[in-house]
């Protein structure tokens, strides 16, 4: 026998939308942490990599807010049709992505000139 799903309660619409909300912070911090990088670059005159390193991050907020828009009206209609899917690899992914993020500026903080780590 097929089990037919329970149709969305307000409960589940209000956990979507702060999960939307909750991307939102997530954009708005990265943007604002690029805009800090960015400047940073410009003062220290170090320039190049630095600043790409601030207009990447900006452009990944924006990115990160578009997902998190695609993700809550994703969500929003299957809640009201009664087909809500996780999406597992959408959330594989990300991780993924921040592993690989982290992984990069580890390298670039071992290898830089200020690098106290002697390597």
């Amino acid at each position: 026998m097929t089990e037919v799903p329970e149709p969305s309660s307000v409960r589940d619409h209000l956990a979507n939308e702060r999960t939307l909300l909750a991307w939102v912070r997530t954009a708005l911090t990265v943007i604002g942490l690029g805009f800090i990088v960015d400047r940073l670059a410009l003062v220290d005159a170090a320039g190049g990599l630095e600043a790409l390193a601030g207009v990447g991050l900006v452009l990944l907020g924006g990115l990160i807010a578009l997902a998190g828009g695609w993700s809550f009206l994703r969500a929003r209609r299957e809640m009201l049709t009664g087909t809500y899917r996780s999406s597992l690899g959408v959330h594989l992914a990300l991780v993924g992505a921040v592993i690989v993020g982290a992984l990069v500026v580890v390298v670039f903080l071992l290898t830089s000139p200020g690098s106290q780590s002697g390597v």
